[in-house]
């Protein structure tokens, strides 16, 4: 009879445990790292393409959500990469560019802006790696993100509405095209 009060005392203490609030941001939410993940190629575009391009992008929102260290590797792209970036546009549709990762500020086809920086991208594979901030984001105004709008777009992010788009001088609307999808750490591992 002792042990099973016992291991019923232990199982309601475990469950009660996982259920403790750790790590609430002041507005009440529950403040923890976010995961984001992509896997792409030429028949995501939209319209599709077909390209043997293909491309993996992973990143970490951290858990203050002030910033988001990423990875993106592209290869076997048909022509010369040119630019890469995330765009903020559902898997169906094509939206705006938000941030960029690579690109050539003398591009005759679409440089990227005059206050961002960023390096040029590898012609045929890469490996692109940093983070970005709120002072990386540049929208799109038009779809409801203004400059530097994070938060907002972080939401965008982990429901499912980004995508990495990848542009070569072959397929100059994008080549390979990654939609992103978010995963939350589970709670238990907080």
């Amino acid at each position: 009879m002792k042990i099973s009060r016992v291991v019923g005392l232990m199982t309601g203490i475990f469950f009660m445990l996982l259920l403790v609030p750790n790590g609430y941001s002041e507005t009440g939410n529950k403040m923890r790292e976010v995961v984001l993940k992509a896997r792409g190629g030429g028949f995501n575009q939209v319209p599709s393409v077909s390209s043997q391009g293909r491309a993996k992008f992973k990143a970490r929102i951290n858990a203050e959500r002030t910033e988001v260290d990423y990875v993106l590797s592209y290869d076997r792209a048909e022509g010369n990469v040119f630019m890469a970036h995330i765009h903020f546009g559902q898997h169906f549709a094509n939206g705006g560019i938000s941030v960029w990762f690579c690109g050539d500020p003398a591009s005759p086809i679409f440089p990227p802006p005059p206050n961002i920086s960023v390096p040029l991208c590898e012609p045929k594979a890469g490996v692109l790696e940093g983070v970005f901030t709120a002072d990386d984001l540049l929208g799109p105004g038009g779809q409801g993100i203004a400059p530097g709008e994070f938060e907002e777009f972080l939401r965008a992010m982990e429901k499912g509405v980004t995508y990495v788009n990848i542009h070569s001088d072959k397929h100059i609307p994008g080549e390979i095209r990654a939609q992103i999808r978010s995963f939350r750490k589970p709670l238990m591992f907080d």
